[in-house]
């Protein structure tokens, strides 16, 4: 039988001064659920990459608001966030990743995203055509 275990979401505005309120809502629902922390240590370098692209490059920047809906779940022993937002479609794991061993072939822009890519442990992208949100989801093993 399938765990649909826990879930909490809350919406902040796409501002990168919001980042602190992000991380500490991801931070206090993780330990609420007994994560260990030393799991969970390198995650906010994660939510610290997408915030920061989602309030930087996903919204026009004369938008009155911009709405980022930051979901958390534990699921099947894992760990789910999920991000969400109304800009722009952007689809960040279409590029391919940076030249990290060649620095002949190193280029601007793409290592956020990689960094997130080592860190969890699967990254998902989606576009929902009707609602009109990017959709990123971050899995982390426990």
């Amino acid at each position: 039988m399938k765990d649909h275990g826990r879930f909490k979401a809350k919406e902040f505005e796409g501002l990168r001064k919001n980042l602190s309120e992000v991380v500490a809502f991801l931070t206090d629902t993780i330990s609420e659920w007994g994560w260990d922390s030393r799991m969970f240590a390198e995650m906010p370098i994660a939510v610290e990459e997408i915030f920061v692209n989602i309030a930087s490059y996903a919204y026009d920047r004369y938008a009155a608001y911009r709405p980022v809906w930051v979901e958390c779940g534990e699921e099947d022993g894992e760990l789910v966030l999920v991000f969400k937002d109304s800009g722009k479609k952007y689809d960040p794991l279409s590029h391919q990743d940076p030249e990290i061993d060649d620095p002949k072939k190193a280029t601007v822009g793409g290592y956020g995203i990689y960094m997130v890519k080592q860190i969890a442990d699967g990254v998902f992208y989606e576009y929902d055509e009707e609602k009109g949100l990017n959709i990123l989801k971050l899995i982390k093993k426990r």
